[in-house]
């Protein structure tokens, strides 16, 4: 009879540690996971607002253009800063795109 238990009590410390571990290692997973998503979600919100930044140099530039009717050098690197930052947000939603089929 006292085999039969001490049989018993190892068998469920076997079993409790096992689905303990099992169950560590699945919110760990789903910790790193929700850590990626979040450093994704930051990174996508720093570009959303560089480019609201460029629309709005760019928009203030023109505004200045139609005010002397000429066009000037804030214009031009308007433009450049809207290309570029445009062309960055793109890529990266691609790949973000890619990444979560």
């Amino acid at each position: 009879m006292v085999l039969i238990s001490i049989i018993i009590s190892i068998a469920a410390s076997i079993i409790s540690g096992m689905v303990l571990f099992f169950l560590k290692r699945y919110f760990d997973r789903k910790e790193k996971s929700e850590a990626e998503k979040e450093k994704s979600r930051q990174k996508e919100n720093v570009l959303i607002l560089k480019s609201i930044d460029a629309i709005g140099r760019l928009t203030y530039a023109d505004a200045i253009a139609i005010r002397d009717g000429k066009t000037n050098g804030e214009m031009k690197d308007a433009v450049q800063s809207y290309i570029a930052i445009k062309s960055e947000l793109y890529d990266y939603l691609l790949d973000q795109n890619s990444k979560s089929k």
